[in-house]
């Protein structure tokens, strides 16, 4: 009976052997399987990432050119009231010299240095011109030697205004 046993034993032993089958090609197949499996999944996962890097990396570049736009156009509204702020400053300094009519001869000054120098040089030539063309009036001349002699009818003085004026 015994015997019987050890048998079974042996022949149970057999099938399960048999069916871990331990063997070193069995082995090697086994671990060759289970690096196959985990190479797939650690692909399946690199595929995943570089996905995800993918898409982080093109809403990051969408994000910068958002932000760049926003930059440009605050740069520009900063360059329009800038602009607007120096022809206010300009219309202020002409009102303050009394040329406000003169606005457009005075628009391609880019500084207020300019300007204020435009200012200057065009009062001082428009004050000339006042000079120039002032009134002077017929019954107020001033009278010269030489006048004087002639409504005196004195020739010899006509003459000596006249030599004197000569010999200056």
């Amino acid at each position: 009976m015994e015997d019987v046993k050890n048998e079974q034993i042996e022949q149970e032993t057999q099938q399960q052997e048999e069916q871990t089958d331990t063997s070193p090609e069995s082995v090697e197949e086994s671990q060759s399987d289970s690096k196959q499996k985990r190479k797939t999944k650690v692909d399946k996962e690199k595929e995943s990432l570089k996905e995800t890097v993918k898409q982080l990396q093109e809403q990051l570049a969408q994000l910068q050119s958002e932000k760049e736009a926003a930059e440009q156009e605050k740069q520009k509204q900063l360059s329009e009231k800038e602009q607007s702020l120096f022809k206010k400053e300009v219309g202020l300094e002409l009102r303050a010299a009394g040329l406000s009519e003169f606005a457009d001869f005075f628009s391609h000054f880019t500084t207020i240095e300019e300007v204020q120098s435009a200012i200057k040089n065009f009062n001082q030539l428009l004050n000339q011109k006042v000079m120039a063309n002032s009134f002077v009036p017929a019954s107020h001349k001033q009278t010269n030697a030489y006048d004087e002699a002639a409504k005196k009818g004195d020739v010899g003085k006509m003459l000596q205004a006249k030599l004197s004026g000569l010999f200056k």
